[in-house]
């Protein structure tokens, strides 16, 4: 459930963890994929669980977060136990997990980039953008789409007598 971030109350004299460290790599990641895991309060909206995540979302300017609000009873080392377990048992990536998610990185982008028929095709596609401020217009327009079209060539046809192959632009619709 998302909870308004200033009604969590953070009681520093019994945190573990009492400096969040360098926030800005968490910050860059939250900005750019989202919140991944929710910060964990007791009934009492004391947090529990995610102090990091609380002070990112913050500073970020988040005037809400996901929270998972789990039922402890005032259960001090219960709460103890939640705030040290979620911190100590995790497993970071080994070495060649970390190589693996670099080699997996560079083939999607690979992918999304396309093969040197696509950058060209792209290329060839920017030459035609249009610019109707230049016209009295707002707003950019741009052809976006082309097609592929056969056609007979009724003058002469090329080696083989085969059909020529030629690229209408149209705006897509």
């Amino acid at each position: 459930m998302k909870i308004p971030i200033e009604s969590i109350e953070v009681k520093e004299e019994v945190r573990i963890r009492q400096d969040p460290g360098d926030l800005a790599s968490l910050e860059n990641s939250i900005r750019k994929v989202g919140l991944l895991n929710s910060v964990v309060i007791d009934e009492d909206n004391r947090l529990i669980a995610g102090y990091r995540r609380l002070s990112a979302c913050r500073n970020l300017g988040w005037k809400e977060i996901e929270a998972n609000v789990i039922e402890f009873g005032s259960d001090e080392l219960k709460m103890l136990d939640a705030e040290v377990d979620e911190n100590l048992f995790r497993k970071d990536f080994t070495r060649e997990e970390i190589e693996s998610i670099e080699k997996r990185r560079q083939e999607i982008i690979r992918k999304l980039r396309g093969n040197i028929f696509q950058k060209f095709w792209r290329w060839l596609q920017s030459l035609f953008k249009h610019d109707k401020r230049e016209e009295g217009g707002d707003k950019k327009e741009e052809i976006k789409d082309f097609e592929f079209t056969e056609i007979e060539n009724d003058r002469e046809p090329n080696r083989g007598g085969e059909n020529i192959r030629t690229i209408e632009g149209h705006e897509a619709g």
